[in-house]
């Protein structure tokens, strides 16, 4: 039996591993390999390989913004999981792009730093955040941040200061120039922990309130149009409980579609995004923008970061 590409490197690696077990929507097939470095010195070489197998390359953080097809993927899905180291100097922190982003907002609580609190509640990884830009009402990862260390696979590490990431709103050139993010430095400010503590917790209250935190999504299904949100349309569209077998549009934040059923696809998922866009242009004549991201075999792109 012919051992896989990766079986001598410092990385946990699975075949055939059900995407499903790796997203927060719970949904998605198997792809061909699944591996986790465990350090950072076995990563070159996992991309080295995987290019050299002639594999299409994706990168997995926590898997919280993506919905991945329900068919066998070919890919070599790359986990940043176990990469996460996190350190800071004076009101700089650099962190990994496997850290659990509320951690890294926890650790700035911790250090007395501020600037991170209005990501509190945003789930994923710190790589995942830089690249979709992700943020909320109060704030955006690219408010703070001074730059990042990128690779493209099978490429030599560079730093990229954050103008030069092509920051907007919910983007950045990182899914789309197949680059991947090693690591993310942000400048905070020296701030009381008290503070910080109480407008974490109120940021994280209010999001409880008003979105389905405990279920099982992928987060904001759709981009807010220029001056008008998203969820708002969705629920003046009269689509709240909308179901297409176990994916459910939530009754608590309608831009949210979450997996409520024992059996839900992937396929259920997208069937029930087209129909949510349909009726928002139907009735609103506006064009919702997906914020998640989808992975399918289809996709011409072959290296994905989410």
């Amino acid at each position: 039996m012919t051992p896989h590409p990766f079986h001598d490197l410092a990385a946990f690696t699975r075949e055939n591993e059900p995407m499903a077990h790796h997203t927060s929507f719970r949904v998605g097939g198997p792809v061909r390999y699944f591996v986790e470095p465990r350090e950072w010195d076995a990563l070159p070489l996992v991309f080295e390989r995987g290019v050299a197998a002639g594999l299409p390359i994706r990168i997995l953080g926590r898997g919280s913004n993506i919905l991945v097809t329900d068919e066998p993927h070919p890919w070599l899905v790359i986990s940043t999981q176990h990469l996460g180291d996190l350190r800071h100097r004076g009101t700089c922190i650099e962190a990994g792009a496997g850290l659990y982003l509320p951690r890294l907002v926890a650790a700035a609580e911790a250090w007395g730093l501020g600037g991170l609190e209005p990501l509190a509640g945003i789930p994923g990884s710190v790589g995942g955040a830089v690249a979709m830009n992700a943020g909320g009402r109060y704030g955006r990862v690219s408010d703070r941040l001074i730059g990042a260390m990128v690779v493209p696979p099978g490429g030599t590490p560079r730093w990229m200061d954050a103008p030069n990431l092509g920051f907007d709103y919910r983007h950045s050139i990182v899914p789309h120039t197949g680059l991947f993010v090693l690591s993310a430095t942000f400048q905070l400010d020296k701030t009381p922990r008290g503070y910080l503590q109480e407008r974490r917790l109120s940021i994280l209250a209010e999001k409880h309130a008003s979105q389905p935190m405990d279920a099982a999504s992928a987060g904001c299904v759709f981009k807010n149009p220029p001056g008008q949100s998203a969820g708002r349309l969705i629920d003046q569209a009269g689509l709240k409980g909308t179901r297409v077998g176990g994916a459910c549009v939530s009754h608590k934040h309608a831009n949210f579609i979450v997996n409520d059923g024992p059996n839900t696809t992937a396929t259920d998922v997208l069937q029930l995004i087209q129909i949510v866009a349909a009726r928002v242009r139907a009735v609103f004549g506006v064009s919702l923008e997906l914020e998640i991201d989808v992975w399918s075999t289809d996709q011409e792109r072959s290296t994905a970061h989410a």
